[in-house]
C-alpha cells in the first residue's frame, strides 16, 4: 500500500509545473547517494566499519569550503531551522535580544520568544531592509546575534552596509536558505567576503540537494561555538544533532560536486528565468510586485494578492498541475534545474495566467512537464 503511495506521490509531482519557491529536484547520482546502504548508518570513532562513511563526512566538508570559499564548514545540520538555532544558542544567552527581519515582512517565523530571545525586528520596506534605519536599531539595541535572511527573498542584503553595526556588539549571521545555490553559483552576493561572520542554511530550495543544512564560517572561534552545537559532544554533551544522517551528507557532497560544475551557468539561469516569468506574467495582467525594480535578483516572484486570494489561487493552480504555496510566492529553481529557459517561461506564464482566470490546461501543463522530467536534470 505505502509503496503505491509513493509512486503515485512521484507520478503527481513529475505530470505538473512545480513554482514552489522552497523546493527543487535532486539529480539521479544524489537521490542514489540519499538511498544509499548509508541510509541507516552512522559515521565516527564510536563504531566499527565507519571508515569509508567518515571519509564522505570529510569530503563533503571540503567541498563545502571549496564552493564558498571558507575556511570552515559543518555539513552535520539536519535542517536549516536547526542552523538557526545552533546560531541563536552559540552566540545569545537566555532574555537578550536578536535582530531579524520579522515573518510580517516575509522574514523566516522562527519562534525566538519559545527560546527565551527577544525579536528586534529590522526596519523593511518591499522585501528590502532599510540600511539607515537598520543601522539606527543596531546602534540603539546592540543584539548579540544579527541574522539576516528571510523567506521571502528578492534582493540581495545590505550585508556590507550593517557589518559594523552588527560586528560591534555581536555576531553577524547571514541565513541564505533561499539563495544558497545561487551564492554557490556566485550569482547573488558573497556574503562572507562581505562581512558576515557566518554563512548558513537550507540546502534544497535553490541548492539542489537534499532536505538538510550546512554552515561555512572564516572564523576559528564561530566554527568551534557552533561545532558544540552541531557536533556529537560527549564530553561536553550533545546539543541539536547527534546522528548528522551520513546518506543526506552523501547526498549533498554530490550536489555540491555538480555546483562546481555546473553551478554558476545555472545560478545565472534562474536568475534569467525568475526575470522572464516575471516580466511575461507581468505583461498578461498578474499583479507582480517590484516591477519597477525589475522584479526580482533571486529565483522568487511575488505576486501582490490579498491574503485571502493567495490560497485561492493556490488551490485554482494545482488543480491544473502548477504547484504553487499559499503564500503568493512563486520560484524557479525545480523548472531551471530540469533544464527550462527563457522559452519556457514565456509558455509558463501563460498557462498560470489562463489556469488562474478558469480556463483547463492541464493537459498542456502535462505534456510541457513530460519533456522536462522524462531524464536527469543535470
Amino acid at each position: 500500500m505505502l509503496s503505491s503511495l509513493i509512486r503515485q506521490h512521484e507520478q503527481y509531482r513529475t505530470s505538473g509545473l512545480n513554482l514552489i519557491a522552497s523546493e527543487n529536484r535532486l539529480s539521479a547520482p544524489a537521490a542514489s547517494a540519499l538511498s544509499s546502504d548509508l541510509a541507516g548508518r552512522y559515521a565516527g570513532e564510536w563504531y566499527g566499519g565507519t571508515r569509508h562513511a567518515t571519509d564522505i563526512v570529510a569530503e563533503t566538508e571540503r567541498l563545502a569550503k571549496q564552493v564558498f570559499g571558507a575556511r570552515y564548514a559543518l555539513v552535520t545540520p539536519l535542517s536549516g531551522n536547526l542552523c538557526d538555532l545552533a546560531a541563536l544558542f552559540s552566540f545569545t544567552e537566555q532574555g537578550e535580544t536578536v535582530a531579524a527581519v520579522p515573518k510580517e515582512a516575509g522574514g523566516y517565523p522562527l519562534g525566538y520568544h519559545k527560546f527565551g530571545r527577544r525579536l528586534a525586528a529590522l526596519p523593511t520596506h518591499a522585501y528590502r531592509i532599510r540600511t539607515e534605519e537598520a543601522g539606527d536599531l543596531l546602534r540603539r539595541e546592540r543584539p548579540p546575534l544579527t541574522l539576516l535572511g528571510a523567506s521571502t527573498i528578492l534582493f540581495p542584503h545590505p550585508v556590507k552596509e550593517l557589518t559594523r553595526e552588527a560586528t560591534d556588539c555581536g555576531t553577524l549571521a547571514y541565513d541564505a536558505s533561499h539563495v544558497l545555490g545561487l551564492i554557490a553559483g556566485g550569482q547573488f552576493q558573497h556574503p562572507l567576503a562581505e562581512g558576515a561572520d557566518v554563512l548558513l542554511g537550507s540546502t534544497h530550495k535553490t541548492l539542489p540537494g537534499p532536505q538538510g543544512g550546512l554552515v561555512v564560517t572564516d572564523s576559528a572561534e564561530k566554527a568551534e561555538a557552533l561545532d558544540h552545537m552541531l557536533c556529537f559532544d560527549f564530553e561536553g554533551g550533545i546539543g541539536l544533532v547527534d546522528n548528522p544522517h551520513v546518506n543526506r551528507i552523501a547526498a549533498l557532497g554530490v550536489v555540491l560536486e555538480e555546483m562546481l560544475e555546473h553551478g554558476p551557468a545555472y545560478a545565472r539561469q534562474v536568475i534569467k528565468n525568475a526575470r522572464a516569468l516575471a516580466g511575461a506574467l507581468h505583461q498578461l495582467g498578474l499583479p507582480v510586485a517590484l516591477a519597477e525594480e525589475g522584479f526580482t535578483r533571486s529565483h522568487q516572484i511575488v505576486l501582490d494578492l490579498p491574503r485571502r486570494e493567495a490560497p485561492e489561487l493556490c488551490r485554482t493552480l494545482e488543480e491544473q498541475h502548477i504547484f504553487v504555496d499559499i503564500s503568493g510566492r512563486l520560484g524557479v529553481a525545480e523548472v531551471t534545474h530540469v533544464g527550462m529557459r527563457e522559452e519556457e517561461m514565456e509558455t509558463i506564464a501563460h498557462l498560470v495566467a489562463d489556469a488562474a482566470r478558469g480556463q483547463e490546461v492541464a493537459g498542456q501543463v502535462q505534456s510541457l512537464a513530460r519533456r522536462f522530467y522524462g531524464g536527469d536534470p543535470c
